[in-house]
């Protein structure tokens, strides 16, 4: 299945989720009920891999010789095994219960979970906390959240990162201030990783500032009017390959090209003017024809937690938020996006 939801199983607060699976919980749990609710309930092993070298014998028998890296199986509630991933002897495996273990934090500070489940087999695992306040952007309301993604294959390290939801279309709002990259909190998978987690309320501290600053930019995007032709403009500076639009054919080398670019300017265009709480008159709704795209109708590879926070799919959203704040806070002009990206 596309949602990749580990035996089809998470759980939710409030609305049905885009999957339309997992267990409604009528309030929000506690960690602990978040782990048995959201399938999370099971214990991760780093055991060590060994080949068989079949030149050194003893009594006709193949020796096991080890190969200096481990592979992590995660144990179900029956007993059962499931490899994960490979991974190196300095990997530390971070069990559900301590990865989550910061929530407490958020909870004493008014958060409530609101979601949480694993996909792929178990290799990654996510939980979101909502917290108390909100912030609106004209008639639009922005429900503030915590994300954290934690994989157990050694394919990334914990992430623990603020976010937006607009509410009109659950798009995620991730955004960058004064850096490439969004607010995100990174441990790798080593020595000292619970240590470095609770380091969380003053990862929380600073969150608390982006927002206020992602905000006031959200406004300033809001008040700024914006044309047909200028969204395009914008389109095509946050997403590089719309550049590209309107080639295909066959090349040289016989290499048939399929114009992919096209349908999607196609898709922001109508976004703009027609997108949910759209008018299509404001940077803000060029924004938003971009989170919802990447949000809603763009067709995911693999699990949306995954597709939707990180990967293309976030870069671009994240473009999409960077640039529109530098035409409304430094004052460059649309045309020129592309030249200070």
């Amino acid at each position: 299945m596309a949602h990749a939801l580990l035996d089809d199983t998470m759980f939710y607060v409030g609305d049905t989720p885009w999957h339309t699976l997992g267990i409604k919980l009528p309030d929000p749990p506690t960690i602990e009920e978040a782990l048995v609710h959201g399938n999370l309930d099971w214990q991760v092993k780093k055991k060590p891999t060994f080949f068989e070298d079949e030149q050194r014998t003893f009594l006709k028998r193949s020796v096991s010789v080890p190969t200096g890296y481990f592979v992590t199986v995660r144990k179900d509630n029956e007993g059962k095994y499931y490899p994960l991933g490979h991974v190196s002897e300095r990997y530390e495996v971070l069990q559900n219960i301590d990865a989550f273990e910061p929530f407490k934090v958020l909870l004493d500070k008014g958060y409530t979970l609101e979601t949480a489940g694993a996909v792929d087999l178990g290799k990654r695992v996510w939980i979101l906390a909502r917290r108390p306040s909100q912030h609106k952007v004209g008639d639009d309301v922005l429900v503030q959240y915590a994300l954290l993604m934690n994989s157990h294959d050694g394919s990334t390290p914990v992430f623990l990162q603020p976010t937006d939801i607009r509410v009109v279309c659950q798009n995620t709002l991730n955004w960058a201030i004064g850096k490439n990259d969004p607010m995100r909190f990174t441990v790798k998978h080593t020595a000292g990783v619970k240590i470095r987690l609770q380091e969380v309320s003053d990862i929380l501290k600073q969150a608390d500032v982006n927002w206020s600053k992602a905000h006031e930019i959200m406004d300033m995007m809001h008040d700024f009017e914006l044309n047909e032709q200028q969204a395009e403009a914008y389109f095509e500076a946050t997403i590089d390959f719309l550049r590209h639009r309107g080639l295909s054919g066959t090349n040289e080398l016989n290499v048939r090209h399929v114009d992919k670019a096209t349908p999607v300017m196609e898709q922001l265009k109508h976004n703009f003017k027609f997108g949910r709480g759209n008018k299509g008159g404001t940077l803000w709704h060029a924004y938003n024809a971009v989170t919802e795209y990447y949000d809603h109708q763009n067709k995911p590879r693999g699990d949306w937690v995954k597709s939707t926070q990180f990967g293309a799919p976030a870069r671009y959203k994240l473009n999409a938020f960077k640039y529109a704040s530098r035409v409304v806070t430094k004052n460059v002009a649309i045309k020129d996006l592309k030249a200070v990206a």
